[in-house]
């Protein structure tokens, strides 16, 4: 990201009289963003691909079997919320499942939480197990908080999406999970860190206010890659790109769907430490308008609604439909095609204004209070917390981009191109991200810890 003082000027509006009187405030604000060496220089950063959109579908095959097919994995079963395993069609279901990829000694472990509807068997969270774990780590990925999983198990409002409760209902099922490990699994610990992405990093930048006030985990690393700055412009996009299929038609964008979800198990068996695998299935989207892919990335990041809205209507019992035989099926069917406004008006708002002590408000007000920005100041300072974006985010303002940067400093890290997520299987980018906790700062052992290092002095925990 080149930056061009001239060009700031006349974006601001600002005459070079007036300039002169402001020149501390504005100027130097800038040169220091030109020589951070923390906002890497597009011509020092040799990513392939310039169009953000095809780097952002890039991200479709990251998975661990790309890195290690043969890591063994466990399901953990967490019990968090009481009185959740008595829901029609999902008895039996109301602890959050987690996977676990452990050492067999003492390490250090990360919590890795992937973004909007992920779970912990597939995708983006197990290619970062397959990195973490090649580098000794014990690692836990995390469902989403808007997972029909989560919001089921852990979710006390049972409508997830408010990132400020998200995080604290997050908190209380990551301070489980690491009881559980120590008890019943025998898992030693030397400290815990934390990895987000898109959404997943906005809900960590959360976390790590509470663990920074409450210490009740003692987190010692977090990596927040690509979170939404605006939530309310992230979902207005989201919206615009979902709407496109009425231009397409019903036929034409049940194609488009299914024709990505060919290309992309296409590449189930390929392995990812092959750029040249990224550049065929670059070639292979490069046949999709830009307008096409954006309604894919919509479709695939709202697919998880109407499992959610599901859920919150059973724990809420205000059925939309008289209960029958299939009424489980029906009631899927019911919000097939909800957008993130839907979700946020009709189900969630309700139930957000009842439980926040905050004054009540519309969806975009909720936004505005859950975005990144509301917490910045509390952000700032805290070595231990690391956000990294790419500049040209699809689904985030090049200024919002900037005026993180200059907020927060040296903890951000922008790279220029990638699109959203789209660099994360990059060489430099991976060496970057594992980097990070290669040089984890200590700032005294979580409690957590202390218990597991107990637990190995009495000749368990091996």
């Amino acid at each position: 990201m080149r930056c061009n003082v001239e060009r700031f000027e006349r974006k601001q509006g600002v005459g070079l009289p007036l300039l002169a009187l402001r020149f501390p405030l504005i100027v130097w604000s800038v040169i220091a963003l030109c020589l951070s060496p923390s906002m890497v220089q597009a011509e020092e950063y040799r990513y392939p691909y310039r169009d953000p959109y095809l780097a952002t579908v890039t991200t479709a095959i990251l998975t661990a079997d790309g890195i290690t097919p043969r890591l063994k994995r466990e399901a953990i079963h967490v019990p968090v919320l009481a009185g959740r395993s008595h829901l029609p069609a999902l008895e039996g279901r109301g602890d959050v499942s987690m996977t676990l990829y452990r050492q067999n000694h003492r390490a250090p472990l990360i919590f890795v939480l992937a973004g909007i509807g992920s779970n912990s068997y597939f995708g983006l969270g197990t290619y970062f197990a397959g990195l973490f774990h090649q580098e000794g780590f014990h690692v836990v990925i995390l469902p989403s908080p808007m997972s029909w999983n989560f919001a089921l198990a852990a979710s006390r409002s049972g409508a997830p999406g408010y990132a400020p409760e998200d995080a604290r209902d997050l908190y209380e099922a990551m301070q489980n999970t690491l009881g559980l490990l120590r008890t019943r699994y025998h898992v030693a610990t030397t400290r815990v860190d934390f990895l987000g992405a898109s959404l997943g990093a906005l809900e960590g930048a959360y976390l790590s206010v509470i663990d920074a006030e409450e210490r009740k985990i003692g987190i010692d690393r977090y990596l927040l890659l690509n979170p939404p700055l605006d939530l309310a412009y992230a979902l207005d996009k989201l919206d615009e790109w979902t709407a496109l299929q009425n231009t397409f038609g019903p036929d034409k964008s049940k194609r488009l769907v299914g024709t990505a979800l060919a290309i992309v198990e296409s590449f189930s068996k390929e392995r990812l430490d092959d750029p040249a695998v990224f550049g065929r299935l670059a070639k292979e989207f490069s046949r999709f308008t830009t307008e096409e892919i954006q309604f894919l990335i919509a479709a695939a990041l709202q697919a998880s609604l109407p499992e959610i809205a599901y859920v919150t209507d059973g724990i809420q019992d205000q059925r939309a439909l008289k209960p029958t035989k299939d009424a489980a099926r029906k009631r899927l069917r019911a919000w097939r095609d909800m957008t993130f406004k839907e979700y946020g008006e009709k189900i969630a708002l309700p139930l957000w204004t009842q439980r926040s002590a905050e004054p009540p408000g519309d969806l975009e007000s909720f936004a505005k209070r859950g975005s990144l920005a509301l917490i910045l100041s509390r952000l700032r300072g805290n070595s231990n917390v690391h956000i990294v974006h790419n500049a040209d985010d699809v689904l985030v303002d090049r200024t919002s981009i900037e005026e993180l940067k200059a907020a927060l400093g040296d903890q951000v890290t922008v790279f220029p191109y990638g699109g959203h997520l789209g660099n994360l299987w990059y060489s430099e980018n991976k060496e970057f991200t594992l980097r990070q906790f290669q040089a984890a700062p200590r700032t005294g052992q979580s409690t957590q810890a202390v218990m597991s290092e107990d637990v190995v002095q009495g000749g368990v925990g091996r």
